[in-house]
């Protein structure tokens, strides 16, 4: 939270500035509804211009964990999103920005990677073990336009709604020549007939949603979560370019948060 008082602060130094800026030239008889000079010597000019964007980022996700001999660990992930700006002040660059997120995040461990991340081996084979989720975020952020000429440079602040569609824990064999000179013909004869047998309660595909899945309520993923966010964005003309942060809230389990990086290129139109 220190790192979003910070934020909070310089964000609102910069409305400041140009609010003061804005009150000295008010007399400036070349200033429009949507653009204005700084003073005559500057390119900057105060840009209430709206915006539509889509994007694609590069997102990876950290799983943050204080469970008590469970290691946090990253996941890789992607996002597409779209997302639109609103003019909300009649003589300042000040917007409202929401749209849509999707993101993509997935995460294999090996045999020894399990142990450090908590997750329990369903047999005395060998496994890996794959996460992967798919969630959808609204964002609601705060955003300030300073614009020089084609460039715009655009802090924002805000918070994200966030619907789990996916979340889900998969194993297999890390080497499935083990099987050689067993009963089975293949990895998939091997967990059709541990799945049909009930060995154990074991399954392959463990939906995290499902307390019957993960060993109790605790360790369920819930499907609302809401997060906090900062970033700033980079436009020249159509294109974007941005680099933000994300983080939860609510917990996504007991004692379990996630947070985003996002790099992301975009276009405006």
């Amino acid at each position: 939270m220190k790192k979003v008082r910070l934020f909070l602060m310089a964000f609102m130094s910069l409305v400041a500035v140009s609010a003061s800026a804005q009150f000295v030239n008010s007399g400036n008889k070349s200033q429009t509804a949507t653009t204005s000079s700084f003073n005559s010597g500057s390119s900057y000019k105060v840009d209430l211009n709206s915006w539509d964007r889509i994007t694609v980022s590069y997102s990876p996700m950290k799983y943050v964990t204080d469970i008590k001999g469970t290691d946090d660990f990253n996941m890789t992930g992607f996002s597409l999103g779209y997302e639109k700006g609103f003019s909300i002040a009649r003589s300042l660059p000040i917007f409202i920005e929401t749209g849509a997120n999707m993101q993509y995040a997935f995460k294999t461990f090996d045999n020894e990677d399990r142990e450090d991340a908590g997750i329990s081996s369903p047999h005395y084979y060998d496994m890996k073990a794959t996460y992967s989720t798919l969630n959808l975020k609204v964002p609601v952020n705060l955003a300030y336009k300073l614009t020089f000429g084609d460039v715009s440079l655009i802090p924002y602040v805000g918070l994200n709604f966030k619907l789990n569609l996916l979340g889900q824990l998969k194993y297999s064999l890390e080497d499935p020549d083990d099987l050689e000179g067993s009963q089975y013909d293949d990895e998939d004869d091997f967990w059709n007939d541990i799945e049909d047998s009930d060995e154990d309660g074991m399954k392959q595909t463990l939906n995290m949603f499902e307390k019957k899945d993960v060993g109790g309520k605790d360790y369920v993923w819930k499907r609302f979560q809401m997060g906090w966010q900062i970033g700033v964005g980079l436009d020249y003309n159509n294109l974007h370019v941005g680099l933000g942060y994300t983080k939860d809230i609510m917990e996504l389990c007991k004692k379990v948060k996630t947070s985003s990086v996002m790099v992301s290129l975009g276009y405006n139109f």
